[in-house]
């Protein structure tokens, strides 16, 4: 029997939100490159916590965690806004990738994009003329979605540059994210709709989570949850879920998500970790 893990935050969550600092949300746009792939150009939104909100705008003061975040397939990246609004104000950098959104899409290369994205971005944190100079903390993430979340899988694959690794609805890939899971080495939460038939647990993140051989390890499955809900509203990935659309709302389907992700991340990435109560049924 697949064991859910549950997560009992209520202490956290309350002494989260007297202390959090809301920051505001800058972004900016770097196109790295990756030499060690024939130059490999890797075009990168950026969003971090700022002063003030805009484009390239002056970084807050402090040092804070990368996450890096694959989209879905043929799903832009602008579609995880509501992730990044949640996220950049709490005190994360989020960067979201664009390579691997055409046909066919290379699950290889978008999993070494987000591997690359980390050390990258940190490198970035010591460029004084970078917009992120002093303000990358050493702790990271990969995340993603269907496609890039289990594209996060293959980047997070003997990858001992990275603190933690999420995602949603992960889909099988090619080379295997299955496989991958078993080389994972970082405490790894991952999250699955009831309602998703785009990509069902088996197969999909039911046996990534199985795979996974971290003592440190959780799945959350959202009843009523579907597979395109993880993403705004997506005309592309709606048509693939016609038929299984959930029975909550978007709204509800990403409140859940936070709900867990926050104390999650600010635990692993944060070191915040007062009250944590993990109970399995």
């Amino acid at each position: 029997m697949k064991k859910i893990i549950i997560f009992v935050w209520m202490s956290l969550i309350l002494s989260l939100g007297i202390n959090a600092q809301p920051y505001q949300i800058g972004s900016t746009s770097i196109t790295f490159n990756d030499p060690a792939r024939g130059g490999r150009n890797i075009p990168t939104d950026i969003y971090y916590p700022a002063t003030t909100a805009g484009n390239n705008t002056t970084v807050e003061a402090g040092q804070f965690p990368v996450i890096a975040f694959g989209h879905g397939f043929l799903i832009g990246v602008g579609q995880y806004q509501w992730l990044v609004d949640e996220l950049v104000p709490c005190g994360y950098i989020v960067a979201l990738p664009t390579t691997e959104g055409g046909l066919p899409p290379n699950h290889g290369d978008f999993g070494a994009d987000l591997a690359f994205l980390i050390p990258a971005i940190q490198a970035e944190g010591t460029n004084a003329s970078s917009v992120l100079f002093g303000a990358v903390g050493t702790t990271s993430a990969l995340g993603g979605h269907s496609m890039g979340g289990g594209a996060s899988f293959l980047g997070a694959d003997n990858n001992t540059t990275i603190t933690a690794l999420f995602n949603f609805a992960a889909a099988e890939t090619n080379p295997s994210a299955i496989a991958a899971a078993a080389n994972v080495s970082v405490p790894t939460l991952v999250f699955e709709g009831s309602d998703d038939c785009v990509t069902p647990s088996a197969g999909n993140t039911g046996d990534m989570y199985n795979a996974l051989n971290v003592g440190c390890k959780s799945l959350i499955n959202i009843t009523g949850g579907s597979h395109c809900q993880f993403a705004n509203s997506d005309f592309v990935c709606g048509l693939g879920q016609f038929t299984c659309g959930g029975s909550i709302s978007q709204a509800a389907q990403e409140a859940e998500v936070i709900q867990h992700l926050k104390p999650w991340l600010d635990t692993f990435l944060k070191g915040d970790c007062d009250q944590l109560d993990i109970a399995a049924a």
